[in-house]
């Protein structure tokens, strides 16, 4: 056998990642940081830059004896309150610490929630059946390609597209019809009915909160007419720009939510918000009896278990940074970091936005978003006429990425227009909406918190440059 010594190929490492949200970001980050602006990954700069490092790092420890030993897998009650009195601030509505349980990232979250609701509940305990290996999970597409992973690889769940109109007045817009539609759909084709719907509010990549009136609607119908439980993906609650016409309401804060507290879950982190994105901290809120006892681990002889995070843990590292953010206050004031950063976060945000958008406007670079909506932390950019268009001068030949090889089945076109921009001169990365089951190619997602605005808004000019030189061929 010939063990190979040599250095390991990009094209090889990449590879290796069959996500193409996760190797585009590799890529940028390892193999070739000096030569585009990523604008594809979902991260948040602007938190730590702004204050983060000299109101909590600056004045942190590196690493205290303590937290080289073993913690709760799932969180210690001191940091469950705290997280607990940070989100009851922002979903408006009471959270108790004993509901709120934390792993290793909102993807784990929902891999633990998806192995949770497959445990029946006890015969006291309202609630619907347990899941099954092989039942369906409704998901309003564009939707991010890690739900994928996270309820399909070792679950063994089903994720299935509600797909959102793309063209008309109501392109990219939920409502309980297409939700219905999706359902009976998949009834029709597998003669069984889908067992859980997600809803990610605000939404990524679109960017809109969902408003209480339209979330009640859904809710009740569920509730009433299915045996679906609902996780609602809250992990960029705190993304709000200023002026928004449709306020965040947290799945917490809803009629439906204090009927059947059972079948409604909710997941958080600090990976966006907060722009912690490496250091992997999510959480689970759920009231119910299962996802209780698998979060926390049972001792009973039939069915001992340990706690789920034992294998995706809120290890110790987790519990000393994110505890530092949590428990630090402003200049020795009593106000808490968080509670300034979230305030601070949403004016950093609004300028970002208003800057991004302005540029995006002035440069004829097309977007999907109606005013007054929530943008999140998002442009998802409309570039479907420039499909199919290619340079004039020559035989243009365009060296792809290596990240080439992680496309999977992306539209063609969509992919070369995401290559076009990607290398030099432009050398910017989009994020192409197929990736995220867009049904209809030439959108993309543009992350605007990934660079500070000014960054972002020479990339935009750069961008718009490049679609200027594109023509119909043929």
């Amino acid at each position: 056998m010939t063990v190979s010594t040599g250095p390991i190929e990009p094209a090889e490492l990449l590879a290796q990642i069959p996500d193409f949200e996760q190797a585009l970001a590799f890529y940028h980050r390892h193999l070739a940081p000096d030569t585009a602006v990523d604008l594809s990954v979902a991260e948040n700069v602007l938190v730590y830059e702004d204050s983060m490092q000299k109101m909590v790092f600056d004045h942190t420890a590196l690493l205290p004896e303590e937290y080289l030993h073993y913690f709760s897998a799932y969180g210690t009650p001191q940091l469950r309150a705290r997280v607990a009195a940070l989100l009851a601030k922002a979903f408006d509505a009471p959270v108790a610490a004993g509901d709120v349980f934390g792993t290793a990232g909102v993807g784990s979250a929902l891999e633990c929630l998806a192995f949770a609701l497959q445990d029946a509940p006890k015969p006291d305990e309202p609630g619907p059946p347990p899941l099954l290996e092989g039942d369906a999970v409704l998901l309003p597409a564009p939707y991010w390609q890690g739900f994928n992973w996270s309820f399909e690889q070792r679950p063994k769940l089903e994720c299935v597209p509600v797909r959102l109109p793309t063209e008309g007045p109501e392109r990219f817009r939920l409502s309980l019809a297409v939700i219905k539609e999706a359902y009976f759909r998949y009834h029709r084709l597998n003669d069984k009915f889908p067992r859980l719907l997600v809803l990610t509010n605000p939404h990524n990549p679109l960017g809109v909160n969902y408003g209480k009136a339209l979330q009640e609607e859904i809710y009740a119908w569920v509730m009433d007419e299915t045996e679906m439980h609902i996780i609602s993906d809250e992990i960029y609650a705190h993304s709000q720009v200023h002026g928004v016409r449709v306020p965040f309401t947290s799945a917490l804060a809803l009629d439906a939510y204090r009927a059947h507290p059972e079948r409604v879950h909710v997941v958080w982190g600090f990976a966006k918000d907060f722009g912690l994105s490496g250091f992997r901290t999510g959480f689970v809120v759920s009231k119910y009896g299962p996802v209780q006892r698998a979060m926390l681990g049972t001792k009973g002889i039939e069915e001992k278990k340990h706690p789920m995070s034992w294998f995706t843990p809120f290890d110790s590292l987790k519990h000393y940074v994110v505890g530092s953010v949590l428990e630090s206050t402003v200049n020795g004031s009593p106000e808490l970091y968080t509670d300034y950063a979230m305030r601070r976060y949403k004016d950093l945000l609004s300028e970002s936005f208003e800057q991004v958008k302005d540029r995006l406007t002035a440069r004829d670079i097309p977007f999907v978003h109606l005013e007054g909506d929530n943008p999140a932390q998002f442009f998802w950019l409309d570039l479907t006429s420039y499909l199919g268009k290619r340079p004039p001068v020559g035989a243009y030949t365009l060296p792809p990425l290596p990240i080439t090889a992680n496309s999977g089945d992306l539209d063609p076109d969509e992919l070369w227009l995401f290559n076009y921009l990607a290398a030099p001169p432009t050398e910017v990365s989009l994020l192409p909406g197929g990736t995220m089951h867009c049904l209809a190619p030439g959108f993309f997602r543009l992350c605007y918190t990934a660079r500070q605005p000014e960054e972002v808004c020479a990339a935009v000019d750069r961008v718009a440059e490049a679609l200027s030189q594109l023509v119909i061929v043929g």
